[in-house]
């Protein structure tokens, strides 16, 4: 099973003149997790961290709640079935934490993340996620799939017994509203993002309690929700 990327050979032309050099890409596979209860997925994602991507899928998307540990019958490069104690999928509600910062340990934070992303760096081709307290990032994941990156976060941080009540979530992607749900459903308070939110997502956000914040780069950042979280 190939890595995050491979090297092939690429011809640049740049204003007429041709150059035959290798390039480094990004690869991208698909990855089938299969339910006991008969449902199944089919999830675009970078060939690495497929466990983490089956727990985070799980947890963001209501078939597990946090904590509980579902049984992984079999494990394939390319499938997983997982055997599921719950039927039924749980609502995203809004978030129990009575976590306050302040918008200078957002941004340093932030700031730490941007940092990493080697594979990003090398290709251009992947969306980064971490989880941060207030001091350190804790758990970080890149993938070709914003989507993906952020349940592979999850699945790592959910494998690591972390408690999220008191975290920070950061990306490097913008901010749909289908990711509100899923965070909620992981029981993290505050978002921070490099990228933008949609509309839907600021209004979902304030609905569950998570401060959003979107454009945090240095120390500048626009806050669009639950602001009492960081004092304003």
């Amino acid at each position: 099973m190939p890595g995050y990327t491979d090297r092939i050979g690429i011809a640049t032309v740049n204003r007429g003149r041709v150059v035959e050099h290798s390039d480094l890409l990004a690869n991208q596979t698909v990855l089938t997790i299969e339910l006991s209860d008969g449902h199944s997925f089919d999830i675009v994602c970078s060939p690495v961290d497929f466990l983490w991507l089956a727990y985070g899928y799980l947890v963001t998307e209501g078939y597990i709640l946090w904590g509980e540990k579902p049984v992984l019958i079999e494990q394939s490069a390319s499938r997983m079935y997982i055997e599921l104690e719950r039927t039924r999928r749980a609502e995203p509600i809004p978030v129990e934490s009575d976590y306050t910062t302040t918008s200078a340990v957002v941004c340093r934070q932030v700031a730490q993340f941007v940092t990493g992303g080697k594979v990003f760096m090398e290709t251009g081709a992947t969306h980064s996620a971490a989880i941060s307290s207030s001091d350190s990032i804790l758990c970080t994941a890149e993938d070709v799939s914003r989507s993906s990156a952020l349940q592979k976060v999850f699945g790592h941080a959910y494998l690591k017994d972390l408690e999220l009540q008191h975290m920070i979530l950061i990306l490097s992607c913008r901010v749909p509203v289908a990711f509100i749900s899923k965070v909620a459903r992981a029981g993290i308070p505050l978002i921070a993002a490099v990228s933008a939110p949609t509309l839907q997502a600021v209004e979902k956000a304030e609905q569950l309690g998570i401060c959003l914040c979107g454009f945090v780069r240095g120390n500048r950042m626009n806050v669009y929700s639950s602001k009492w979280r960081l004092g304003l």
